[in-house]
């Protein structure tokens, strides 16, 4: 008789969102966006990427299910017109309350005039479907109040509360400059069993959203900003992790692989994805083997930072190769400027304008700090 050895499968998942047991700690998070939910709350998610917001999202939408809260999850992403948008955030409500995408389409021929939804077979053998909605269509922005009102519309008519959950919400700016922005916000001032999370990963635009005074949406709900997670409660994961696939890592090197990663949830996620495949899930993790894992990922990913860096204007990299060597911190002072050759300080300040707008940057109060401490390394050890 034969028989198939059993292959092990990496435990550290990269590249998709992840929940349950693979998710991260998070708890004090999850709570907070459960207590504002089942508040009735219009809360403001703020994170920078590769911290895990989207898999804190989808396990909330988890949560809130088992509790029997309907969740409407849209990601602004995939949105590439105000017609595309409205086509997306209908749908998601639709589903979200009527279960099935029979009664779903069923029930938006009758609750939103002047639409014809469609129903198609997907390659995968399963149903999709679309309101019809077009750019060109006269009544538009008619139908977007229809749109906008949906969700107080239908939880009112089931006696049920809802929750949606708008993802990447920064991109609203992009569909139709601030009028969709002022629509939805006037649209929420009458939905009292509707309950909201605008999540977003631009972290400065986010935060003009929510605070400034001209902004549709100023102070319209509490904020909760997603940082690192705590260094125990992400070494205690890890080991787990580690553990479960037969491998072992002091606490010494625990500690190593968060530094190396910058403690971004998703960079360490990487660096114990390639830690796992050079050591082909055995034994004990060393030192040299984080090094080891560390190398993979920059020879993995050198085609496409030689890309992002062949995108970058010659004073762009050069300001980026001065912030990396030296931290990021205090940019615009006369040392900075002397020691690094970047000229004057408007010329500094346009660099770290596109470097934020590429989203190679990010800012905090600390300072600058590039968005994938990967990027940051694989820039001081081939471009120093």
């Amino acid at each position: 008789m034969l028989y198939m050895a059993k292959i092990a499968s990496n435990p550290f998942l990269i590249g998709v969102p992840v929940t349950g047991v693979e998710l991260a700690d998070r708890e004090t998070e999850l709570k907070t966006i459960l207590k504002e939910m089942l508040a009735g709350s219009r809360l403001f998610l703020i994170s920078p990427r590769r911290y895990g917001k989207t898999s804190l999202l989808l396990e909330s939408r988890t949560r809130l299910q088992a509790q029997k809260v309907p969740v409407a999850y849209v990601d602004l992403y995939q949105a590439t017109s105000l017609a595309h948008f409205l086509d997306l955030f209908a749908r998601a409500v639709l589903e979200a309350l009527e279960g099935t995408v029979d009664k779903a389409v069923r029930r938006a021929g009758e609750v939103l005039r002047g639409i014809r939804p469609t129903m198609t077979i997907n390659a995968l053998g399963q149903p999709e479907w679309t309101l019809g909605v077009s750019q060109q269509q006269a009544d538009l922005l008619k139908l977007r109040d229809q749109v906008l009102a949906l969700p107080q519309t239908l939880a009112e008519q089931k006696k049920s509360r809802l929750a949606v959950f708008i993802d990447e919400f920064q991109e609203i700016r992009a569909l139709d400059g601030s009028a969709l922005e002022k629509a939805l916000r006037a649209a929420l001032q009458r939905q009292p069993r509707v309950s909201y999370v605008f999540a977003g990963s631009k972290e400065s635009l986010m935060w003009e959203m929510v605070r400034s005074r001209r902004s549709p949406f100023s102070h319209s709900g509490p904020t909760l900003s997603l940082g690192p997670i705590p260094a125990e409660e992400f070494k205690t994961y890890l080991s787990d992790k580690f553990r479960s696939s037969g491998m072992t890592v002091a606490s010494g090197q625990l500690d190593e692989i968060l530094a190396t990663g910058d403690a971004v949830p998703f960079n360490v996620q990487y660096l114990c994805h390639a830690l796992w495949i050079v050591k082909d899930g055995k034994s004990r993790v060393s030192s040299e083997d984080i090094q080891r894992a560390f190398e993979y990922i920059l020879d993995s990913e050198g085609a496409y930072y030689t890309a992002l860096w062949d995108h970058l204007s010659l004073h762009q990299r050069r300001t980026a190769r001065a912030l990396a060597r030296s931290g990021g911190a205090a940019p615009f002072t006369a040392a900075f400027l002397r020691d690094y050759d970047l000229g004057p300080s408007a010329s500094v300040a346009r660099s770290l304008g596109q470097l934020l707008k590429r989203e190679v940057l990010n800012k905090s109060k600390a300072g600058y700090r590039f968005a994938d401490p990967f990027f940051k390394a694989w820039i001081l050890s081939r471009m120093a």
